[in-house]
């Protein structure tokens, strides 16, 4: 029994140092679906600015940790395939919640691909994630996910497994501000089997597995520069992010965002994947991507006033020669962030924590 065991564990092993054989875009499809993710936000930190949609716990599930607030996620896109006589459409969606307690953050998000008929062989998949994220101190957050997706459409498969990430947080660092050290490790579980027909980066449908199992991802993020006067600030940031899928694979993702008061954010997205620039001599272009906070308040006067965010958001990417990447959805935070000390009240005088000395 131990010799038959011994000889499962090795030929599992060798299957994972032999046959590699992802499609394109295959290691990358959560953000195929979200214009956060999209234009530069699929980062282990969050990207340029530390955006966080539900989506972003496929990337590092501890990003979600910091949200005080209670928050909804919808988006869409549409692969747009004009490499052959007609144009062919594929599309895809991701939506959830993230909903914070005194204890962690929740976070559910739900995620579907559809590109059959298109270059991009992804095939169709939907996808659910169920994430537990929480701050242990003001610098460290860690997180944990659960995933399970059904892949379809021409021959059947399913993927299951969990997510472990870690975000550390520093105010400055040198003449760096808002600095993010991100550490994840993916796709810890089953993956697709080789039989799922998709075209891989050798031509073949021949162990086609993907996304990568046990991918390690490293990430950096931080405010570059900051310029103008509070009520008007322009601010330059960026991410970027290295990737191991299955270790036998080595991926760069770059993102750089300029913001206007943290109101207009405009952000531009790389990625070099080595294997598949090296079997098929096909680079992705850049992303660029679009959000905008909007506040809507409600009430009559400051006690009863209520703050809510609006984030709607767009995207686009020329993926690979002739396919584009069109993706649009918004984000409504329910809220405002608890962002002042509290208030404490002696004797009838009200005293701030700063001015009783806490």
């Amino acid at each position: 029994m131990k010799k038959i065991l011994a000889s499962a564990v090795a030929a599992f092993f060798a299957s994972l140092v032999f046959a590699y054989n992802p499609p394109i875009a295959g290691e990358n499809i959560y953000k195929l679906t979200n214009p956060t993710l999209l234009g530069g936000g699929a980062s282990a930190t969050g990207g340029p600015f530390g955006d966080v949609v539900v989506g972003s716990i496929a990337y590092n599930p501890a990003l979600s940790a910091m949200e005080q607030r209670t928050a909804i996620n919808a988006s869409a896109s549409f692969l747009i395939d004009g490499s052959g006589s007609s144009s062919s459409i594929g599309w895809g969606f991701q939506g959830g919640a993230i909903i914070p307690n005194k204890w962690m953050v929740f976070t559910a998000a739900a995620e579907g691909l559809f590109t059959q008929g298109t270059s991009l062989d992804l095939g169709n998949n939907i996808t659910a994630h169920f994430g537990f994220a929480k701050e242990m101190n003001e610098n460290i957050s860690v997180g944990l996910n659960a995933y399970f997706g059904y892949y379809f459409g021409s021959g059947y498969d399913f993927v299951i497994g969990a997510d472990l990430g870690f975000l550390y947080s520093l105010e400055r660092l040198g003449f760096m501000r808002d600095v993010r050290i991100g550490f994840s490790l993916l796709n810890m579980g089953k993956p697709l089997s080789g039989t799922y027909p998709v075209t891989g980066i050798y031509g073949d449908a021949s162990e086609t597995s993907f996304p990568g199992i046990f991918t390690p991802r490293l990430s950096f993020a931080a405010e570059l520069f900051s310029v103008g006067t509070f009520n008007h600030k322009f601010s330059g940031s960026f991410s970027i992010d290295g990737y191991f899928p299955t270790f036998q694979n080595a991926v760069c993702d770059l993102a750089f965002g300029l913001s206007y008061n943290r109101i207009i954010n405009l952000t531009v997205g790389w990625e070099a994947n080595a294997r598949e620039i090296a079997q098929t001599n096909k680079v992705n272009g850049v992303s660029v991507g679009l959000g905008v906070h909007l506040v809507i308040s409600s009430g009559d006067t400051t006690e009863t006033r209520e703050q809510n965010e609006i984030i709607p958001a767009a995207a686009w990417q020329n993926l690979c020669g002739n396919v584009h990447d069109l993706s649009v959805g918004a984000t409504v935070y329910f809220g405002m962030t608890d962002d002042e000390a509290p208030e404490v009240y002696l004797w009838g005088e009200q005293l701030t924590f700063e001015e009783s000395g806490e």
